[in-house]
């Protein structure tokens, strides 16, 4: 079947990224929902994307790539704690800010280059600062998945409202930032391991 004139996959994922925005959490968004906003039948969307695990990956990639050019400005002309910190606070705002976005960029790469190619983008402002800390590969990752796992577990208690105590959540980011800047300082990756 043709795809109608004028729609093509961008439009698709545009409208796919607004459902998304509606939705909040990429397992609501089918192809029904996008069609219509579109104004045109389910099947046409066949013409440009997988079916819902297609758009579901495309929107993946788009969440990914805007992940990853915020990560990157974060970090442009920083370094050391200034640069973990600018880094943290500005994935902490995505995933706040595009609750979901973020979401859908938690799409395991599997064997799909074009997905892990995007990931490695996302990870890489991080990794060059902990490279440039003097951390090595394995502490790097290590520490990257922390850093990640505290950024998606705050970030989804905020979402839901589990955070209820009367603590500012701000002023809990504040904390998070602190505590990875310190630990994540050039000082710290050369620190010498306890025996």
């Amino acid at each position: 079947m043709a795809a109608p004139v004028g729609l093509d996959r961008d439009a698709v994922v545009d409208a796919a990224v607004a459902v998304l925005e509606e939705q909040g959490r990429v397992d609501a968004v089918t192809l029904r929902p996008v069609a219509e906003r579109l104004g045109v039948r389910v099947q046409s969307l066949y013409a440009h994307v997988d079916g819902v695990p297609g758009l579901r990956r495309a929107l993946a990639l788009r969440g990914l790539d805007a992940l990853a050019a915020t990560l990157t400005e974060a970090a442009i002309g920083r370094a050391g704690a200034d640069a973990v910190g600018a880094i943290v606070r500005a994935y902490l705002a995505f995933a706040t800010e595009h609750p979901g976005l973020w979401d859908a960029t938690l799409e395991p790469p599997a064997d799909d280059p074009e997905l892990a190619a995007a990931m490695a983008a996302v990870t890489r402002p991080l990794d060059l600062v902990l490279a440039s800390a003097g951390f090595d590969e394995t502490d790097a990752t290590h520490w990257y998945r922390i850093v990640f796992s505290t950024i998606h577990g705050f970030s989804v208690l905020r979402r839901d409202g589990m955070l209820t105590l009367d603590a500012d959540p701000d002023d809990t980011v504040e904390r998070i930032v602190a505590m990875f800047s310190r630990e994540l300082s050039p000082r710290a990756g050369r620190r010498s391991p306890r025996r």
